[in-house]
């Protein structure tokens, strides 16, 4: 919960991959938020709100049917906003540097799409995708071949320049509306 918040605030794209490796471990302890936080060293006012805080992440996956793969509604909607933003940037004549984190990317995100079996939804989310895999074979101490260190090098720095931007836009600083009708999907 505290990271969470902290994450939210600093760097979106840190959030997002934080999350699902929440929702992971909450699935590895078949939800069982006591024996998660048990080894947690917290205040005796700290701790009650944090394992409330799991338990209401634990609640809405079962409510949302994502017992056993998925992510949160909250996230998937999160993500879809990024992936606005990254069109909207894209769009702007004026974003040259963004255009080429997107560009040095675009392959390696047309790859995870390709092997996605229609699972992620748009490139940012091909991006997360790409990034939480790694992750997880570095938990698993599973060598990564020289390619996909290249490819997460591209989704770290498109996420990274993709973050500050949604920070600028939720602190008012960005002229960006997320919230037109315009196409946003670009796949």
């Amino acid at each position: 919960m505290i990271i969470a918040k902290q994450k939210r605030r600093e760097n979106i794209a840190e959030y997002v991959l934080y999350m699902w490796q929440l929702e992971d471990l909450i699935r590895a302890y078949n939800f069982d938020i006591d024996a998660m936080t048990q080894g947690f060293s917290l205040s005796p006012l700290e701790l009650p709100k944090v394992k409330q805080w799991y338990r209401d992440m634990a609640d809405a996956m079962k409510a949302e049917g994502i017992h056993k793969k998925g992510h949160l509604m909250q996230l998937k909607e999160l993500v879809q906003d990024l992936s606005t933003l990254n069109i909207k940037l894209l769009q702007n004549p004026k974003e040259t540097k963004y255009k080429e984190l997107f560009t040095a990317a675009m392959p390696h995100i047309t790859e995870i799409i390709n092997h996605s079996d229609d699972f992620v939804r748009n490139e940012i989310d091909a991006c997360f995708t790409g990034l939480y895999g790694v992750m997880l074979l570095r938990m698993q101490k599973k060598e990564i071949s020289e390619g996909t260190q290249q490819a997460v090098k591209t989704f770290s720095n498109l996420l990274a320049a993709l973050s500050v931007r949604f920070r600028q836009y939720e602190n008012g600083e960005l002229d960006i509306d997320l919230n037109t009708n315009e196409n946003t999907e670009t796949i």
